[in-house]
């Protein structure tokens, strides 16, 4: 299948302002392709605890996430992951905040909570030159799935568990396998996947994965440099695969 991408996810300013874009810095030296930066948030539905204590810190930190948004570096694919229920008041002024900085979008509540309204927000993320990152989940019937795989930009997003950071006892290799065939895009699988989970995916033919809470856990516990040696670990296990 050729190459496999990796997609690294990063809360905005975490641990703080400094080692944030120390982590942007080195990850992407490391192997990491694609970035989904998470904008803070007090109601993240869909993420798992790791990745809400993350957000809980940087509130604590009082980043000015503004500020900090103009100082990332120039990467070529970078996602903004934001909850659309936090921007639906103001969309436009968040759209046309983050559009000389980033490429794409991924609303992790679109198909959840917003499905009646999916090609509407779909036209106005495009309108801004972005592209709506689309995320799914074995729940959505084959037919949505195939409908946006479509029309998602750079890949479709797909979360194997309920939540960020969390095992449960699931067939990854078999959920990939089914929706591979309906898939028309590239495949990015993620949500709580243990290097064994990787290896089984990429078999079934995911075209790549997306890692965040385990970057966070590594932070932690013992800073960026450790995190980073998870980036170096996981190119090598993709590297494999092509």
């Amino acid at each position: 299948m050729g190459y496999r991408c990796l997609v690294c996810y990063m809360t905005l300013g975490y641990p703080n302002d400094e080692e944030f874009i120390e982590f942007i810095n080195k990850s992407q030296k490391e192997g990491c392709d694609i970035y989904e930066i998470g904008i803070p948030t007090k109601y993240a539905k869909y993420d798992g605890p790791t990745i809400r204590r993350s957000y809980k810190k940087v509130f604590d930190e009082k980043i000015d996430f503004i500020d900090l948004l103009k100082k990332l570096p120039n990467i070529k694919k970078l996602i903004a992951l934001t909850y659309l229920e936090d921007q639906i008041n103001d969309f436009d002024s968040f759209l046309n905040i983050i559009r000389d900085k980033f490429n794409g979008v991924l609303l992790p509540d679109l198909l959840i909570d917003y499905l009646d309204y999916l090609d509407y927000y779909h036209k106005k993320i495009n309108e801004f030159g972005l592209k709506n990152v689309i995320f799914t989940t074995p729940t959505f019937p084959d037919k949505l799935i195939s409908k946006v795989s479509e029309m998602s930009g750079e890949f479709l997003y797909y979360g194997l568990r309920p939540t960020t950071g969390i095992e449960l006892p699931i067939s990854p290799d078999a959920l990939v396998s089914r929706v591979r065939g309906i898939v028309n895009n590239k495949l990015i699988v993620g949500f709580g996947l243990s290097l064994n989970d990787i290896k089984n995916v990429l078999k079934a033919g995911a075209d790549g994965i997306a890692i965040g809470s385990a970057f966070i856990q590594r932070i932690e516990t013992n800073g960026i440099d450790y995190a980073i040696d998870l980036v170096r670990e996981l190119r090598g296990i993709l590297d494999e695969f092509k």
